[in-house]
């Protein structure tokens, strides 16, 4: 079976690290042309797009922070000036928790996390609506099944909250939404909290599936199915929040 993806149109939010940048990589690999949203970090974006140059995709970055209303609007008004419109929209921007429980760190987790998927969903959807189709991926975490109170866990709640939300308002427009919520995924925002020197011994621990396999978890498997739920195989797939942790919940 095909997943009919080549020539569609993506807007990656956080698309240069960690989840997104595989993201980004894969859906490029697949035929899909990219617009990769990012932040700050320019050098590292440059250094995609150098990557994803000889991929049959096209890609182009759309620079600006999803967390600011207007800024958002300029960063999907560039994927439609580049590509004509978005027929897919991956939200993986996120920030870790900020040291210090203050309102000033609540305020912008909550903002990068969850004011994003508002400000995305206001210029996205109605491109989408028009022609009556397009797939809606928002990434959020496994913590938002535990019973963590911090900012970041409150705001992957809400995401999964606001997607469902979402899928049932605009399932008559044969647009599918849906998030994914993975476990323990060594990406660069993870490298403060697990070291490199301990990435496996935690793996062993705590992950079932890699009990048994060498390495351990990165982007691409979380990003592998993203591009599943983008695809026409995920058709009768909306308003699901999908763990992808390697049995890391089962386990704990």
């Amino acid at each position: 079976m095909e997943l009919k993806l080549k020539g569609k149109k993506a807007l990656i939010t956080g698309g240069t690290s960690g989840i997104g940048r595989a993201t980004s990589i894969i859906f490029a690999e697949a035929g899909i042309d990219v617009a990769v949203n990012y932040c700050r970090n320019d050098e590292k974006a440059f250094s995609l797009m150098q990557e994803l140059s000889n991929k049959p995709g096209k890609a182009i970055l759309a620079k600006g922070d999803i967390s600011d209303y207007q800024e958002t609007r300029k960063v999907v008004e560039k994927a439609v000036s580049e590509f004509g419109t978005i027929d897919i929209l991956v939200h993986s921007a996120g920030i870790p928790t900020p040291e210090g429980d203050t309102p000033e760190n609540w305020d912008r987790v909550m903002r990068v996390h969850l004011y994003s998927c508002y400000n995305l969903e206001k210029f996205v959807v109605p491109i989408m609506k028009k022609k009556k189709s397009g797939k809606i991926v928002i990434v959020s975490s496994l913590t938002a099944h535990t019973c963590g109170y911090n900012a970041y866990c409150v705001a992957q709640a809400g995401k999964i909250c606001f997607a469902k939300g979402l899928a049932k308002d605009l399932a008559p427009y044969n647009i599918n939404v849906n998030t994914v919520s993975p476990g323990t995924i060594f990406t660069p925002m993870l490298e403060p909290y697990i070291p490199a020197e301990k990435r496996r011994e935690f793996t062993e621990e705590n992950i079932p599936l890699y009990k048994s396999k060498p390495g351990y978890p990165e982007g691409k498997e979380v990003a592998k199915v993203i591009l599943f739920l983008a695809s026409s195989l995920a058709e009768h797939i909306t308003g699901e929040d999908i763990i992808v942790d390697g049995g890391q919940f089962i386990h704990s």
